[in-house]
């Protein structure tokens, strides 16, 4: 029952997303220019600001992976000392 509920809770929330991204794209159907550095791009502006969406949940994931491989090699360093000392 417990696992129904989760299931019912994670489509909800999907849903709502799904629904809040395509009004966003909907809204935000027209053209936008954009400059950066000199580098002026142009193009729908629901693609651009998926272009930046992208590179920043890449950005965040990157930043969570090499967090965890520290800490992952960290814990393992501890556990030979540990069998060391043994």
């Amino acid at each position: 029952m417990e696992q129904q509920k989760n299931r019912i809770w994670f489509w909800l929330i999907n849903g709502l997303i799904a629904l809040v991204v395509l009004i966003f794209i909907i809204q935000n159907w027209g053209k936008v220019s954009f400059n950066f550095l000199g580098l002026r791009l142009e193009g729908y502006g629901f693609l651009v600001f998926l272009v930046i969406f992208l590179l920043g949940f890449l950005s965040g994931w990157l930043w969570a992976y090499f967090r965890g491989r520290k800490k992952r090699r960290d814990t393992k360093q501890q556990a030979e000392t540990y069998h060391l000392e043994e």
